[in-house]
């Protein structure tokens, strides 16, 4: 006699083995939960009837999702595309093909259809939040045979740019979705700093996450600090993202940009119409 019971699928029938997960009813084998959705997770509180359910709603999505025009597609690791007319979305966590990467770019409908999508209501967005995390690493020099600080610091930033949705959904709590590949790195001379011209410049002109708006108007042309950006961004002061504006940083401040701009853009769209 074994030491575990052996267990066959609730959903097939077939086969299960120790690491398959278990839901009210018993547990579901491998090649189910690849039907179930990416974005499920409370297999333990879920029972047959339920898991069920959300293999014939996905059904459903996977012979309606090219009735749909899904023109607008935002990420390169987790994915976002939206038809704004029909007020739905499609969204997945990590594009990878393989374990260890292997990206593939995606550029439409076609590129993700097989992952097998899940079509979401705008209205099922209960909260959307944009998470900027960021991490750092000083390098240091070599003096003498050892490693030691320069003067002033110098610091790497790691930005990494996550849109986190809570949904009111029959089988999807929530959506993490990481948007850049691989973070993106600002070396800046000194920590980082905010100046209080370049603060407000930025809150002003990107909606900056956790900076405290004001108006601006007794104090900047609106309209023209507008066009200087739209011309050249690094026309902004100096430290307005925090960061030394300078040449070497121009790359990596523009895709700071870029993914901040992205993610204020698509929670533009998903809350257009929430109360």
């Amino acid at each position: 006699m074994g030491l575990f019971k052996k267990e066959n699928c609730c959903l097939c029938g077939g086969k299960t083995g120790l690491l398959d997960k278990k839901c009210l009813d018993g547990k579901v084998c491998k090649e189910c939960r690849k039907k179930l959705s990416v974005w499920f997770e409370d297999y333990k509180n879920t029972d047959k009837a339920a898991l069920e359910s959300q293999l014939a709603a996905r059904a459903s999505d996977a012979a309606q999702v090219r009735n749909y025009n899904f023109n607008k597609v935002f990420g390169a690791f987790g994915v976002i595309l939206l038809d704004e007319a029909a007020r739905k979305f499609i969204a997945f966590p990590d594009t990878s093909s393989s374990l260890f990467g292997n990206r593939r770019k995606v550029t439409g409908l076609d590129d993700v259809i097989d992952l097998g999508p899940d079509i979401i209501d705008f209205d099922a967005v209960e909260d959307f939040e944009i998470d900027i995390k960021e991490m750092t690493r000083e390098e240091k020099q070599m003096v003498d045979g050892q490693q030691v600080s320069y003067n002033p610091p110098h610091i790497l930033y790691m930005e990494t740019f996550t849109l986190r949705l809570k949904l009111h959904h029959p089988y999807i709590q929530a959506m993490n979705i990481q948007l850049n590949d691989g973070a993106v790195q600002i070396k800046n001379i000194g920590r980082r700093i905010w100046t209080d011209p370049g603060r407000k410049l930025a809150a002003h002109l990107l909606d900056l996450p956790g900076l405290v708006k004001e108006n601006q108007a007794a104090v900047y042309d609106n309209d023209s600090l507008l066009d200087a950006f739209m011309r050249n961004p690094y026309e902004m002061p100096d430290y307005s993202y925090g960061f030394k504006c300078s040449i070497a940083n121009r790359d990596e401040i523009k895709k700071y940009q870029y993914y901040l701009a992205m993610a204020r853009e698509i929670q533009d769209i998903l809350t257009a119409y929430q109360g």
